[in-house]
């Protein structure tokens, strides 16, 4: 019997039916697929009439209230259903062979509790799942590339989990939105789950990867990141220590790149800022 499968969307300014999430995930044959919608708009939107028109359930978040803050309102919804749940951003270009992959792997495979298939971006890398390294995690070469579970590292985006992994567990609400799947990825290798690999590649574009308009576009980014990423690293003094140190390498490259040395000096500043609300 094929498990209960629940497609969470994250929705932030944009229509349902501008989500190529939303259009692909309707375009799914074979599979009953419960799709939730958790909306993190800032603005005015028909997103609610639509989920009731295309039979989704809608939960509003009333503002952008973080990534965690949505996906254990989710889980929360959830609470004593079973089966599993797939976090997708609303730009996610899932396939039928995903869905018919995960499927398989979840009933060939009962042993196995998080499942993740390989993400490839626009420059032909592969992103996901990789093997964890502080400072920068190691890139699979080839989608056949094993990986351990004691370094298994995956990005949020179609990453299928046994809602019984979540029975005694909820993402950490002090990141609003970087860290949150290496925050997860940790704690669940700790806790010694099982991973999964699924044999299928999906293609997503990453907006990080692009270069940003200006500076100012990148302090915006940054204002995220850095405490999102202090926080990650706050578990012990050595991480905070090593956090620290790439809060500056991240300094120094920006610079470099967008030719504003003052930019060092400003994520300094924002490291201290952190530290001292701390």
């Amino acid at each position: 019997m094929e498990d209960q499968l629940f497609a969470v969307v994250v929705i932030y300014n944009t229509s349902i039916t501008d989500s190529v999430t939303c259009n692909n995930i309707l375009k799914i044959r074979n599979h009953k697929i419960n799709t939730i919608i958790v909306d993190n708009s800032t603005e005015e939107n028909s997103n609610k009439l639509l989920c009731a028109k295309n039979g989704f359930v809608y939960l509003p978040m009333h503002g952008n209230a973080g990534l965690s803050k949505a996906y254990n309102r989710v889980l929360d919804y959830l609470s004593g259903e079973k089966g599993i749940v797939i976090w997708f951003d609303d730009d996610t270009n899932v396939t039928q062979d995903y869905f018919d992959k995960l499927v398989e792997a979840a009933q060939t495979h009962p042993e196995k509790e998080i499942f993740v298939p390989v993400i490839m971006g626009q420059d032909g890398k592969f992103w996901s799942p990789n093997k964890f390294r502080f400072f920068r995690n190691k890139q699979i070469k080839n989608p056949s590339e094993t990986i351990s579970d004691n370094d298994f590292n995956a990005i949020n985006s179609c990453t299928a989990s046994r809602l019984t992994v979540f029975s005694n567990y909820r993402y950490d609400e002090r990141l609003f939105l970087d860290q949150v799947d290496h925050s997860f990825c940790r704690d669940q290798r700790k806790l010694h789950r099982h991973f999964y690999k699924l044999n299928c590649v999906i293609h997503h574009n990453f907006s990080t990867k692009n270069k940003m308009a200006n500076i100012d576009a990148v302090k915006k980014r940054y204002r995220i990141m850095i405490p999102d990423f202090l926080n990650y690293c706050s578990i012990g003094k050595k991480d905070i220590a090593l956090g620290y140190i790439k809060v500056i390498g991240w300094g120094i490259r920006e610079s470099i790149k967008y030719k504003k040395m003052s930019f060092l000096p400003w994520c300094i500043s924002q490291a201290y800022l952190w530290k001292s609300n701390q």
